[in-house]
């Protein structure tokens, strides 16, 4: 047995209530959206969704129990042929209610019934994958010479800035040649100076001969032949 409406019935009588609602869901139907008031959206809710999952259904018989409430040829093709199988993905909610302010006059609460144009959150993601599957490079049908997109190319990005950013084997500089960075083991060369003030064997002739002092009779000789005049000579003559 079917359960009464909550609530009071819409116009004088039950036949009247079937009647606005048809109207009602006609111009929905046609429109997309109407303005009325909160109540009769309420009531017009679930009498168009069950419209719309026998338009879903399809068929003869879902087709004539639609002509039987909607007397619009013309909007009983489209709620079969469009709306229907617009939202053959979506399981229910096809409308929606936003409330709006008070109508002026009575003050009576307002609201827009519309129908939902958004696609659910899965049917937009498999169309998108189906969309992108034959156009990436990357997929099985894709050629040699094609521009990779998705993850080949940014795995490939990612692999250019890493060879880009991989460090050269810096020069030695000055400070590092100072410290004995670089440098060759081998112990740096002392100047000839040095080596010289140190007693260091620099390579050069130094025999004993040129440091040898000369005897004294030898000079003796050389500075009286040179006529010099010598203390030792004095004493001797």
């Amino acid at each position: 047995m079917p359960q009464p409406t909550k609530g009071p019935r819409l116009g004088g009588s039950p036949d009247h209530q079937k009647l606005m609602l048809a109207n009602l869901a006609t111009s929905l139907f046609t429109h997309g959206r109407i303005h009325t008031t909160r109540a009769k959206a309420e009531r017009l809710r679930p009498y168009a969704e069950r419209l719309i999952t026998k338009a879903k259904k399809g068929g003869l018989h879902n087709r004539r129990l639609i002509a039987e409430q909607i007397r619009d040829k013309d909007v009983v093709h489209r709620l079969t042929a469009e709306i229907g199988p617009f939202f053959a993905d979506r399981p229910g909610g096809y409308t929606r209610i936003v409330k709006t302010l008070p109508r002026k006059g009575d003050n009576a609460p307002m609201a827009i019934i519309e129908l939902v144009n958004e696609r659910t959150a899965s049917a937009e993601a498999s169309q998108a994958t189906r969309t992108a599957a034959p156009r990436s490079p990357s997929g099985p049908g894709a050629e040699v010479g094609d521009t990779a997109t998705g993850a080949a190319a940014t795995a490939a990005t990612i692999a250019a800035a890493e060879s880009d950013a991989s460090p050269e084997p810096a020069e030695p500089t000055d400070a590092a040649t100072a410290e004995g960075v670089g440098a060759d083991d081998d112990a740096p060369e002392v100047p000839e100076a040095e080596a010289a003030a140190e007693g260091t064997d620099t390579g050069t002739d130094t025999s004993d001969d040129a440091g040898a002092e000369v005897p004294e009779p030898m000079a003796d000789n050389a500075a009286a032949a040179a006529g010099l005049d010598t203390g030792d000579s004095d004493e001797k003559s």
